[in-house]
Parts: structure tokens; sequence; C-alpha cells
């Protein structure tokens, strides 16, 4: 009698035995075979490393704004600033980049700012990693017809509506886009080597004041100067028709610009 009792416990806990080895065996077998449905345990270094490497391969995309010198009249190539820009950054950090030009040649700030209205233009700015701008030099100088040493000493161009336009474009932009970096073109004088027109230089430093104070009220935007660059050297960087910059001109802009947003690329000092 205890001979039957003790086999039977001895079949019970073999059996128990066997369910447990094949229970085990099944799970082995299925996470060899499945291994995407097995928790893994990744380290937060290899991953974040992954993030940086696709973040670094994504394109960097620039959009432009703006009048004819962001369009690039004058330069006989036809690349302009804009194009040299593209080029330089793709070469010098080697990342793919891409950019949309808005620009219309002529423009005012008032035609920006109604351009700023326009959904599709809107949604391309907000797309933008970086924002490259020039505006405000047709609203300074009428047509060159009109310009004389008599129009230049009573010339009073209008700072007020100059200035609220300006404000107005980069509140726009900023409020579309709040992370990508702005760089607007200050001006130069193209009519400073000419007879009777000289004067015409001090309208020209109180725009750049103008532009200067409106973006130090936005968020990581900078003005890039122009008015060195040309100052005595029109005949050797303007364009014939003594207004636009030719392609030296815009070799200048264009290197003085991606010097800037070059360096801050790397993480340099933005001062």
């Amino acid at each position: 009698m205890k001979y039957n009792h003790f086999v039977r416990l001895i079949m019970f806990v073999s059996l128990i035995c066997f369910v447990l080895l094949s229970y085990g065996f099944a799970k082995g077998a299925y996470t060899v075979l499945n291994p995407q449905k097995s928790k893994l345990i990744v380290n937060s270094n290899d991953q974040k490393k992954s993030t940086d490497k696709g973040h670094k391969s994504e394109k960097l995309k620039i959009v432009a704004l703006g009048d004819s010198l962001t369009r690039g009249v004058g330069d006989d190539e036809g690349t302009g600033y804009v194009g040299r820009l593209k080029t330089i950054l793709q070469k010098e950090n080697k990342q793919t980049t891409s950019i949309t030009n808005l620009a219309v040649s002529g423009a005012k700030t008032s035609n920006l700012l109604n351009d700023l209205k326009k959904k599709n233009i809107l949604e391309t700015i907000g797309s933008a990693d970086i924002i490259v701008l020039s505006i405000g030099s047709n609203d300074l100088f009428p047509g060159a017809n009109q310009l004389n040493e008599q129009f230049i000493k009573s010339y009073r161009p209008d700072e007020k509506t100059f200035k609220r336009n300006l404000q107005s474009i980069f509140k726009l932009i900023r409020q579309k886009n709040p992370t990508a970096s702005i760089y607007a073109f200050g001006y130069y004088n193209p009519f400073h080597n000419v007879q009777g027109l000289d004067a015409s230089s001090s309208f020209v430093s109180r725009w750049n004041n103008l532009l200067e104070t409106s973006v130090l009220q936005i968020n990581n935007a900078y003005v890039i100067p122009t008015f060195d660059l040309f100052y005595n050297e029109e005949n050797k960087y303007l364009y014939t028709d003594h207004f636009h910059p030719n392609r030296h001109g815009y070799i200048e802009m264009a290197n003085r610009l991606t010097s800037k947003i070059g360096s801050q690329l790397r993480g340099e000092s933005n001062e």
C-alpha cells in the first residue's frame, strides 16, 4: 500500500518537472525565434547617439525674404548671396541645405508685411531653421531719376512708418517660428561717391539704427552690416546700375553672412 503511494508521488513530481521543463523550453524557443517581442534594455547613451546622428542628417532649411538684393539682381552669374550661402554651408558643414527664396524685386517693408499674411508663406517660414532677409532699401530711396543734390537737401524719409513696419515684420516671423535664427542685412549707400549725393549717407546711417533697434527686440535675430563693405568700394562692388551689388559685392555679402551662421552652427559664441 505504502509502496503504491510512493510510486504515485514520484510520478506526480516527475509530471510537474516535465511540465516546467517544457514551459521553459517553449519560452526560450519563442524568445529566440521572435526577438522583436522580447523586452530589450537600451543603453540611454546609445539611444542618444542614435538620435543625434539622425538629427545631424536632417536637411537644413533656409527661407530667404525681402527685395532685389535677396533675388540677386546685379549678379551676372545669377547666384546672389543666397546661392552662395547654400554652397558654402553645404561644403563647410557637410549638411544638405535647402533654400526657398521668396524675395520680390522692388519690395518695400509694406509689401513684405502683406506677404507675411499669406498662409503658404507663413507655413514655409514656420518650417525654417534659418531665415535671411534684406528689406528697407526701397523704403529709403525713391527712383534714381528723382535723386539730385536739391532733392537730398529737402528729403525727409518716413522713419515712423519704416520703424513700425520693421517691428511688425520681425514680430510676425517670430510668432510663426519661435526658434529659427533670423539674419537681416543692414544697408549700404550706393550714392556715397556720387557728386551731390554724398549727404545721403546720413539717411542710410539712420536706417541702420532703426533696423538694429528693431532686431534687438527679437531673440536670436542678428544684423549683418554692409555699410563698411561698400564704403569707398562702390566701383568695385556695385553693378552698372550703381545701386545693386555686382558678383563681387554679393560674394562679400555671402562671406559675411556665412561666417556668422557657420560660427553659430558650430556652437561658437554669438557675441
